[in-house]
């Protein structure tokens, strides 16, 4: 009976354990729609960040909109898979550019590829008429050398 009482106390720990939730507040609102995910953002307008390979060059290009923007900057960093999730940087397939406008578009190549599969990093940093800032990264859809 002890043994029993003893068991079912246990499974039941082992239960909430793994049940438990984890509650988190986020500032920004997000909004779900494409491939079931996609983020609304402060001052941001749709952010892309865009990859296409023609050969062995990467075409890469990265753009957004803002609202009530005094600057925007974007770092496109070209990367490369190297296994096991871990996506390392081009040698020499990083760009900058900074605009004190409501909008950027970034557009660069890098020639030479190796085989293997790319991405292109997009690092925006918004910056409001206020001084509130907003920092988004996202990812280009990958692509293949072969």
């Amino acid at each position: 009976m002890k043994l029993k009482k003893i068991l079912v106390s246990l499974g039941a720990l082992v239960y909430l354990c793994t049940n438990l939730g984890a509650v988190a507040y986020a500032d920004t609102t997000t909004q779900f729609t494409d491939y079931g995910i996609s983020l609304t953002y402060e001052i941001a307008n749709s952010p892309d960040s865009t990859l296409s390979i023609v050969g062995r060059t990467a075409y890469c290009v990265s753009s957004t909109t803002g609202t009530n923007t005094a600057s925007i900057t974007v770092t496109q960093t070209l990367q490369k898979y190297w296994g096991l999730w871990i996506w390392n940087d081009v040698k020499d397939a990083e760009w900058t550019e900074q605009a004190a406008r409501n909008s950027i578009c970034l557009s660069t190549s890098k020639s030479g590829l190796e085989n293997g599969k790319y991405r292109v990093k997009s690092v925006f940093t918004l910056i409001d008429k206020n001084g509130k800032s907003e920092t988004i990264t996202i990812y280009s859809d990958e692509q293949e050398v072969s």
